[in-house]
């Protein structure tokens, strides 16, 4: 058991509530957050299953599964329910984790509420190009009422700045709306870089990353997150087949090697065939899931990590967590040309931009082996636009938001009492 917070019965009370969905790829940012608010709350967490994952297990926290059920109208359920008990307990706070829990705000009263804004809502419920009038009035309605919900939450906390423009584009007030990066933790900062180098001292970076990037070692590209063909598992593979057949890259002492961490037992089953049938199998390795806490020591081993993502409306506002990850650990990124990447990834400064297709991929992966050179500035900037992400830094804007909203609340209870 891990040295956590213990609760005491003088601490306020909170009521988390958590819509994972039954494939849930990473839970870090959420750990982030339910962790600091142990430190000042009494935690109930609510959700669909019963959690089990170590990232979640917060010692001292009250556990509630409310059942899941398919569907919107099973979605619906859950957050009644959520509601419900947020109205029985009667907390000092509601914390709602995740952007389809938003309309809970409108059935709990003077309780105050505080949305966590990670996720848009198109994502949630999809507006198809097929005629299918029914399913994308409903899809529209969800949305709507997703939006609504959030405009009745006190404290909205969206995780980028696309999200932020998003919401205020969508009526919701912009005094309530403090955006905080979904944050990485401290472990993933790498032991060798020194985070106090100043911004403009390059040299000492460099000395401390010398000893990552010989030029005669192997580029070694990695991607953690979610397999599948949206995640660009595909682009990833068919790149790799594509320098092994066109190029000497992959045959001169394999010089590139790609490691996938993230496959489901399916996926892993996929990639595999995938992998030998393109006669790559000695140049990409793949991963099953793993926990959160692993992923820095396989971030350690990797000089580039790659994200890619196929060009849809949801993706434009999403960033991704690895994305965040890649750069705290001093990892430049390799990142397919969608703006939730190139806000924050700069072309030939802290990684390489390139389109969504694997002659794209495969091209810029050539690039970067012929200017390995650059390898060493990549990595310092990397680990320059990573430092405003490392939860250490979050954290104290994250809680001083949540008890300047507490306060407030109680306050304006006060003053209306007889």
């Amino acid at each position: 058991m891990r040295n956590l917070i213990q609760m005491t019965d003088s601490q306020p009370t909170c009521i988390v509530v958590t819509c994972f969905s039954e494939n849930q790829p990473g839970f870090l940012d959420f750990s982030y957050r339910l962790q600091a608010l142990a430190k000042h709350y009494q935690l109930t967490i609510l959700s669909q299953d019963m959690l089990s994952q170590t990232e979640l297990m917060i010692e001292g926290a009250n556990y509630i599964a409310l059942g899941r059920k398919s569907g919107k109208l099973g979605w619906l359920s859950y957050l009644y329910k959520c509601a419900n008990t947020i109205r029985k307990q009667q907390p000092s706070l509601a914390v709602l984790l995740h952007s389809s829990a938003s309309p809970i705000s409108l059935m709990v009263g003077k309780i105050p509420t505080c949305l966590y804004w990670n996720e848009h809502p198109t994502n949630l419920m999809h507006v198809v190009k097929a005629f299918s009038p029914v399913r994308n009035t409903l899809a529209k309605m969800a949305h709507w009422l997703v939006f609504y919900g959030a405009k009745r939450a006190d404290l909205i906390m969206p995780i980028g700045e696309d999200h932020q423009e998003d919401l205020i584009h969508h009526g919701v007030k912009a005094e309530k709306i403090k955006m905080i990066y979904m944050g990485v933790a401290d472990s993933f900062v790498p032991q060798h870089v020194n985070k106090e180098v100043p911004q403009h001292d390059n040299t000492q970076v460099q000395q401390h990353t010398q000893t990552e990037a010989p030029q005669n070692k192997p580029i070694h590209l990695i991607y953690i997150g979610t397999v599948s063909q949206a995640r660009g598992r595909d682009v990833m593979l068919d790149a790799m087949a594509v320098l092994a057949k066109e190029t000497a890259l992959l045959k001169r002492n394999g010089a590139i090697k790609l490691t996938i961490v993230g496959a489901t037992e399916s996926e892993l089953t996929f990639c595999q065939q995938r992998v030998k049938a393109l006669k790559i199998e000695q140049f990409v390795q793949i991963v099953g899931r793993v926990s959160g806490h692993e992923i820095p020591a396989y971030l350690a081993q990797a000089d580039v990590g790659i994200c890619l993502w196929e060009q849809n409306q949801w993706n434009e506002f999403n960033p991704p967590t690895k994305l965040f990850e890649y750069l705290v650990a001093g990892i430049p990124v390799l990142a397919s040309n969608i703006r939730t990447h190139t806000r924050y990834i700069n072309d030939w400064q802290n990684g390489l931009i390139f389109d969504y297709d694997a002659q794209s991929l495969a091209h810029t992966i050539f690039q970067l082996h012929t200017n390995k050179h650059e390898l060493l500035k990549f990595k310092h900037h990397a680990v320059m636009s990573g430092r405003q992400h490392v939860w250490s830094k979050i954290e104290p804007v994250f809680l001083d938001a949540i008890q300047k909203l507490s306060a407030s609340k109680q306050q304006n209870f006060s003053m209306i009492q007889p």
